[in-house]
């Protein structure tokens, strides 16, 4: 069965820019259909899925729509709809990837319709706006999209949009050839199942002597960043794809990074998907107690604390007493409504390469009081093992590893 490459585009402005796109998609063997997200007006050519098509997609008629001149309103109607067309073909199996072009409105709207697809499918926007500071992140969000500056504006088919344009239909062709060779199963069931792990530079060391010793077990370790977007993706894939068997938390510190407002805060509900769905999770603490704090929303306070300058963009905070307390209740909390086991592991010693004992921004008390504060919550069956080294020895990464596969073992 062929597949389609889909071109999402309000061609009532850049059908001409769409349709030179599509005839340079099929000159490498691909085919292209141009999505009509248009608001307000007709395309000047043929679009393959038409803007009524769309509309009726939502839920909507177009009769109605038509009615509707607030651009503003008719956004999400088009989206809705768009959304809902990209997912029937993908599962029927007609879609091979997916390309959006246009300035600030079409590529809000093409990024917003992409992200209703799942990992792994090829998803490109081309986007006049997209060093705008702020719109990269707006766009992208938690998702695979791969997001193209075109440095020029969308106004015809002049010699530089075509070769942008060009440029495009080749990375997208390239993009869906690759994604054919190395396809991603949403399932868990697998000869080499999905367990899904939360890391970040201060427990770079450990992350990779668990992955190391679970792949030789004939595990797969999928790797999420716990910056705040790479845990929210994470928390996501486990809540809409039926893929891992397990979570090794590492990095949960986003819990308290939201609580507190700091940069790598992961959401309200970080720390919730693996238990709701039954995931076996296993909980280490690196990186909670210390936080990333704005620097322009630095509180007076903050100038006496513990700092670390782990490089030129992060400097982490020692967290106070009463911080860790809070965290350590709303994370117990968490956990406690989890419908699958739970383990957590504690490293005595220090909870990330930067804390080690010894070192200066090492604070046993502190970490004891989170640790106190975690006990006396949570639920009389979810276990703590404490080790008697820092996060980053083999001792802590075997205890670790050893907490997976009794876990699984056991479920």
């Amino acid at each position: 069965m062929r597949k389609d490459i889909i071109i999402a585009v309000m061609a009532e402005e850049k059908w001409e820019e769409a349709e030179f796109l599509r005839r340079q998609i099929e000159s490498f063997g691909q085919r292209a259909r141009i999505m009509d997200i248009s608001l307000l007006q007709e395309p000047p050519g043929t679009c393959h899925i038409a803007r009524e098509e769309v509309i009726r997609a939502s839920g909507r008629m177009p009769d109605e729509v038509a009615l509707v001149s607030d651009r503003g309103k008719r956004m999400p109607i088009m989206v809705e709809g768009a959304r809902k067309k990209a997912l029937d073909l993908y599962s029927k199996g007609n879609l091979a990837g997916i390309i959006g072009i246009g300035g600030t409105t079409g590529t809000q709207m093409g990024t917003d319709i992409m992200k209703v697809l799942p990992f792994g499918v090829p998803k490109l926007a081309v986007s006049s706006t997209a060093s705008i500071p702020g719109l990269a992140t707006r766009y992208m969000g938690t998702k695979d999209i791969t997001l193209m500056h075109t440095v020029v504006e969308f106004t015809g088919l002049n010699d530089y949009m075509k070769n942008v344009l060009a440029r495009a239909a080749g990375a997208i062709c390239g993009m869906v050839e690759g994604s054919a060779r190395f396809p991603v199963s949403t399932s868990n069931k697998r000869e080499r199942p999905f367990i899904a792990m939360t890391q970040f530079g201060p427990c770079e060391e450990c992350a990779v002597n668990v992955r190391k010793q679970l792949e030789q077990k004939g595990y797969q370790i999928v790797a999420f960043s716990a910056s705040g977007s790479g845990d929210r993706a994470m928390e996501e894939m486990i809540e809409k794809q039926d893929m891992f068997r397990a979570v090794i938390d590492l990095a949960p510190g986003g819990v308290g990074e939201e609580l507190l407002g700091f940069a790598r805060a992961a959401g309200s509900t970080r720390l919730e998907a693996a238990g709701q769905k039954g995931i076996p999770q296993i909980i280490a603490t690196s990186g909670v107690n210390f936080g990333s704090p704005f620097k322009r929303r630095y509180k007076p306070e903050y100038e006496f604390r513990k700092k670390y300058d782990y490089d030129a963009a992060r400097t982490f905070m020692r967290l106070s007493h009463e911080e860790l307390t809070l965290i350590a209740l709303t994370i117990a909390d968490k956990l406690n409504k989890a419908q699958g086991p739970v383990k957590v592991v504690v490293p005595i010693g220090g909870w990330s390469s930067v804390d080690k004992r010894g070192s200066s921004f090492y604070d046993g008390v502190a970490d004891s009081v989170f640790v106190k504060a975690l006990e006396n919550r949570l639920r009389p069956d979810i276990e703590i093992t404490k080790v008697d080294a820092d996060l980053e020895t083999p001792e802590f990464a075997g205890a670790v590893v050893n907490a997976v596969l009794d876990i699984l073992r056991n479920k």
